[in-house]
């Protein structure tokens, strides 16, 4: 039994040994950034609310517009003013220039509705960020969880087969009954079954590791410290309202409501704007027109009664300011219960580690211990294969735990706005 202990103990450090060359998390969080589609998606949209943004503004500037015509025809008065009738090759330009003075606020209004939307847009692409970065977390500890866990589970076969063998040689020398094999065999496809499931739960992980980040997990380097955390569960209340992507959209989605109000009251006023026109004609009327025009002035137009229209919009505009408030209150508590339950699933994790640990090592103080007295026939095979089990059960629970604690983390720190760029 000591032959077959040695060599699974080097294994064991074999596999713990990090390579020299492996990829840590932040290749991995870098990799899934560049390939998440809905990264890819929010920044486009971010690009399309600036161009929204640029064209709102764009209205305010001048606009010059020309406009002209060709054709071939033929014109017939009848003979009125003693023009008689002729082909012509009618042809008309005219270029203006306009631009607003006064526009009741509409412009104001438009750019500042786009400009919360390009608020929006650009909180939502940071959101996807977080987003993605955690996935990456999850997907990377994961990866690292089910292959130790698989490599675990390897080491218990290996060390069951050993043991069913030895039990099968002891029963034929008659030392122990027929029920003791059948057990050992029974804990063999136990852990046969262990193993099988976490080989699975390895392949999975890796699958999702590839699809997030459009590479195939090679040696994975152990996770390093855990992201810094607030102090505090009430500062980190604080620090999500101040810096919370999601949060932040509720709030710019309220003043791109109130702009909207802005909006819809500026369709009751007046709009005025300067002009200029100059324009040449020819052939128009009669056969040999010819006419040249320039004007300058300001023009202006003001609706004096719409039938209600602007009454019903800005109604409806005021009640879309009330639902965008409530929206961010409803915001404002969904994010503190995320918080909290983040703050608390982190605090959980960390005492799940440190009890883990303890019972990991008792564990493997037990599984030593019960392994001498089985070599001098204190216990039997039985109880060391039991004692196996509750290892290797220890040893997954402190590896969940771990995971678990490291998630937490980085999902806290992605609430209060603790991951940087």
């Amino acid at each position: 039994m000591r032959r077959v202990i040695l060599p699974l103990t080097a294994l064991a450090c074999c596999l713990s040994a990090p390579a020299a060359r492996a990829q840590d998390l932040a290749a991995a969080i870098a990799d899934a950034l560049a390939n998440a589609p809905a990264l890819a998606e929010a920044k486009a949209g971010e690009a399309a609310a600036r161009a929204r943004l640029d064209q709102a503004r764009a209205e305010g500037n001048p606009l010059l517009r020309v406009e002209g015509s060709y054709g071939a025809g033929r014109i017939d008065n009848g003979g009125f003013f003693g023009i008689t009738a002729d082909n012509v090759s009618p042809l008309a330009v005219q270029a203006t220039a306009e631009m607003p003075l006064y526009a009741g606020g509409r412009i104001a209004a438009a750019t500042a509705q786009a400009r919360g939307g390009t608020d929006i847009a650009r909180l939502g692409a940071e959101q996807a960020r977080l987003q993605t970065i955690v996935r990456a977390v999850a997907t990377y500890s994961d990866v690292l969880t089910t292959r130790k866990l698989e490599a675990r589970f390897a080491q218990l076969v290996t060390a069951l087969t050993e043991m069913e063998r030895q039990a099968g040689l002891r029963f034929k020398a008659g030392e122990i009954a027929s029920s003791d094999v059948a057990q050992a065999r029974a804990r063999k496809a136990e852990a046969d079954a262990g193993f099988a499931q976490a080989a699975g739960r390895r392949i999975a992980a890796e699958a999702a590791y590839e699809r997030l980040t459009a590479k195939q997990p090679g040696d994975l380097a152990p996770l390093a410290d855990l992201p810094p955390v607030p102090p505090s569960l009430g500062e980190a209340l604080e620090q999500a309202r101040a810096a919370n992507p999601a949060r932040q959209q509720a709030e710019a989605a309220v003043a791109v409501a109130r702009a909207g109000v802005r909006a819809a009251q500026a369709e009751g006023l007046p709009t005025v704007g300067a002009f200029a026109e100059a324009a040449h004609v020819r052939d128009q009327f009669f056969p040999g027109y010819k006419a040249d025009s320039v004007s300058v002035g300001v023009r202006g137009r003001w609706t004096l009664f719409a039938g209600g229209r602007v009454a019903a919009k800005i109604r409806a505009a005021d009640a879309e300011v009330d639902a965008s408030a409530a929206r961010l209150r409803q915001a404002d508590q969904a994010l503190d219960g995320m918080v909290i339950d983040a703050w608390q699933g982190l605090a959980t994790a960390r005492q799940m580690v440190a009890a883990s640990r303890l019972r990991r090592d008792a564990a493997a103080e037990a599984l030593r211990g019960t392994r001498l007295e089985a070599q001098v026939g204190a216990k039997p095979t039985l109880a060391v294969l039991d004692t196996e089990r509750e290892n290797i059960e220890a040893e997954a629970a402190l590896l969940q735990a771990e995971a678990m604690q490291t998630l937490s983390a980085w999902q806290l720190g992605a609430l209060t706005g603790q991951l940087g760029r």
